[in-house]
């Protein structure tokens, strides 16, 4: 596509990473509301729908490993001009999407509780999160093809048409939340699992729409139902996919960590964690619609053999969301108090919420900058490299300070908020000096 293997660079990432971040903060905004609705239940409702989102993240990291194989794969194919390659891509990653699926579900409807109450969560906490996880896991194919077919479009350069189905998903689903959850109008009383009733439907819907348009022959994609699986081709995904999936694990297996940490706090410190966790992720929602822009950016140019523009490309938008979370970050440090309010009304969570936000929003820019260089390594093909920068920046040494430092220092869970910040600048550090090396401008795929 113009723009992104030649002509005007900044027009063709803002073109392409645009729409992206619409459909980004439109889905971040959805978990906004999710929480809003659930959060008039009680805060052990919050807590709940909190580690159970927690959980599905873990979970989902094989799923997570195998989009990005396909963005990699994909957009490489892409800028290569090899199409026939593109929807091979596509259909192996759609079907590997499906297996793994299957089994999602399986773990998720037999164990959720379980590994809620593992997690240390109170059994009323437990019972909630469970309530959302086993429907959530039920339909949880539907988000996955989803996911990979969207992906697929915004490989080739077509950000648009994923967005308008997140717009179309979205708006059903805020339709459903209320309904659903609460019993209103001809809707049963649900609860916290109305909430993932309303997600699974208005998922399915999209999905739907999505699969039509992949055969219709009106995309990028000369997608066929006809293709023959190819177990080397799957392979090679499945190799791109591997580091991924376990640095996209490490990290959600960090949050879990840091999730049972703050639940020695108490439920109020829980209840804090998981509202501004969802700040957070609203909050960098568009970092990370820029960061898929640039992993396209980088896939389609070293695809056509200019790693010079690839280069290019990850600069600027390190400049593009490092600006931006310096602003949010501001934002959060300020208005801490109210924006917390608004989810918890019954100011349970406000003091921890508050102290949380104005130690680590000071440290946004430098999330920013790491997502990019992340982003930029598994668009190359060089997934391995964010695995070990995660690693060893948050298991080996967020998660451990996190333990000690409150006891240590003797500041509670300020000493938790520390450990995050040594975490997000290890990290910083270490994927810039892994990415200057320049080595992942040779990746193959």
């Amino acid at each position: 596509m113009t723009g992104l293997t030649e002509g005007n660079l900044f027009r063709g990432l803002v073109t392409i990473a645009a729409p992206i971040v619409v459909g980004n903060v439109l889905q971040s905004g959805l978990e906004l509301v999710d929480l809003f609705f659930v959060g008039r239940l009680g805060s052990e409702a919050i807590a709940g729908v909190a580690m159970g989102s927690s959980i599905i993240m873990v979970l989902m990291t094989v799923i997570v490993g195998i989009v990005t194989a396909n963005t990699a794969f994909v957009s490489r194919h892409y800028g290569a001009k090899d199409t026939d390659m593109v929807a091979k891509g596509v259909w192996h990653t759609l079907v590997l999407g499906l297996l793994f699926s299957f089994v999602l579900s399986i773990v998720g409807i037999l164990y959720s509780e379980d590994m809620l109450l593992f997690l240390g969560a109170e059994p009323v906490v437990a019972a909630y999160g469970a309530a959302y996880l086993v429907v959530l896991f039920a339909g949880i194919a539907t988000l996955v093809e989803l996911w990979v077919i969207n992906s697929s479009f915004q490989s080739c350069g077509d950000a648009v048409t994923p967005m308008l189905l997140v717009v179309l998903a979205n708006i059903l689903n805020i339709v459903l939340d209320p309904l659903l959850i609460f019993g209103y109008w001809i809707f049963p009383v649900c609860g916290v699992a109305g909430a993932a009733y309303a997600t699974i439907i208005s998922r399915s819907v999209a999905f739907t729409i999505a699969f039509a348009l992949l055969l219709s022959g009106r995309t990028p994609i000369p997608f066929s139902l006809r293709t023959k699986f190819e177990f080397g081709l799957a392979w090679r995904l499945v190799r791109i996919a591997v580091p991924n999936s376990v640095q996209s694990g490490l990290r959600n297996v960090t949050f879990l960590a840091m999730m049972a940490i703050v639940a020695v706090f108490g439920t109020a410190a829980l209840s804090a964690y998981g509202i501004v966790g969802r700040l957070e992720t609203v909050a960098i929602m568009p970092v990370l619609g820029v960061a898929t822009a640039t992993a396209v950016v980088v896939g389609q140019n070293l695809g056509a053999e200019k790693p010079e523009r690839a280069e290019a490309g990850v600069k600027l938008s390190a400049l593009m969301n490092g600006g931006f979370m310096a602003v949010m970050g501001a934002i959060f440090y300020i208005a801490a108090p109210a924006i917390v309010e608004i989810f918890d009304p019954s100011g349970a969570s406000t003091a921890i919420g508050v102290s949380y936000m104005r130690t680590v929003a000071p440290f946004y820019v430098a999330m920013a900058v790491a997502i990019i260089l992340a982003f930029a390594l598994n668009g190359a093909g060089d997934t391995k490299k964010p695995m070990y920068a995660t690693l060893f920046s948050m298991v080996l040494i967020q998660i451990p300070l996190a333990y000690i430092l409150p006891d240590l220092l003797g500041i509670g869970i300020e000493g938790v908020w520390l450990a995050v910040i040594c975490g997000i600048t290890l990290q910083l550090g270490m994927l810039f000096t892994l990415y200057r090396r320049g080595s992942w401008k040779m990746a193959t795929i």
